[in-house]
């Protein structure tokens, strides 16, 4: 039981450190396309990271309690000697968590001056799965 708890509580700092680092990895990238097209820097870009940031964290964290919920109910219900009918993990948390970072790193892409690189790759990917669809 205690490798469980360490082991999920690892997972979730793991999952909340990944979402921050791609918020500052989404500040950078802005930041850098602002100085490249030479816009200036104001503290209102500035506010909007921060709100995302704590709207972020308040959504993980809602979504972390729901899942210490789901767990205990599971833990307690194994330990009356049956099978636990929900699985012991975090599923709320990291689907969360993963959701959060691929909106970020979308954002990266956006941000970034191969931008249009990236629209062909999705462009190809499109095509080749309607391809595939035909078959």
């Amino acid at each position: 039981m205690q490798k469980l708890v360490a082991n999920t509580l690892l997972l979730l700092f793991i999952e909340y450190s990944g979402v921050a680092v791609t918020i500052v990895a989404d500040l950078v990238s802005g930041l850098r396309r602002s100085l490249r097209e030479g816009r200036p820097l104001t503290s209102r870009g500035f506010r909007r990271s921060v709100t995302k940031l704590i709207s972020y964290y308040l959504a993980l964290f809602s979504l972390s309690i729901v899942d210490a919920m789901i767990m205990t109910a599971g833990m307690v219900y194994a330990e009356s000697g049956h099978p636990s009918p929900v699985a012991i993990f975090p599923f709320l948390t990291t689907f969360g968590a993963v959701s959060l970072a691929l909106i970020e790193i979308k954002s990266i892409c956006e941000n970034s001056p191969h931008r249009h690189i990236f629209r062909q790759a999705a462009g190809i990917i499109k095509h080749l799965k309607r391809l595939k669809d035909t078959w």
